[in-house]
């Protein structure tokens, strides 16, 4: 889905449309939900967030005034919510990659061992930088709305995407730090 097709979604589901808001549903929930696991590690947790932070986006949709702020504010929502459920006490253990992809029924071979490195090499970046890396690059957001969703500048979120990417590249050499 292109920009203008997803703002035209977001005014849509604003202005009441229920299916356009079950559209906006479909096509970010998977990533809220793949994002809000790397913040708290708990798939039950991760899994509530998202769910509450529909709910909340769902209530206060028509306040939001520019649709294209609509990515950047619904991972926001999920931010917030997963600090809440953590600071009320809901902790446990759970990986990233418990959320299956679609068509990932393990024939692949070696593409699979390749994915099984790249998320344990993703795993072991140190949050705040996974956070960014995943916002950027499986939500597909840009540096302003990650800014935005993090709540630090522009410029603190390319570093962190810049040291992610070098240690990546380190781990996945065999060059660990």
């Amino acid at each position: 889905m292109n920009q203008a097709e997803h703002d035209l979604l977001v005014l849509a589901a604003q202005d009441g449309g229920r299916q356009a808001f079950q559209l906006l549903v479909r096509h970010h929930h998977r990533s809220l939900l793949r994002f809000a696991l790397s913040l708290c590690g708990n798939r039950a947790l991760a899994q509530d967030a998202v769910q509450d932070a529909w709910i909340t986006v769902a209530r206060r949709l028509r306040k939001l005034e520019d649709p294209r702020a609509f990515r950047s504010w619904v991972f926001r929502a999920v931010r917030w919510r997963v600090l809440d459920l953590q600071r009320s006490g809901r902790a446990s253990d759970a990986r990233l990659d418990d959320i299956d992809e679609p068509g990932d029924d393990g024939s692949a071979g070696e593409d699979n061992e390749r994915r099984l490195d790249l998320a344990a090499a993703i795993e072991a970046l140190s949050p705040i930088d996974r956070h960014a890396l995943e916002l950027h690059y499986l939500a597909g957001l840009k540096v302003a709305e990650i800014a935005r969703v993090l709540e630090i500048p522009p410029g603190t979120v390319k570093s962190r995407l810049h040291r992610a990417r070098n240690q990546l590249a380190q781990i996945l050499d065999g060059d660990e730090q």
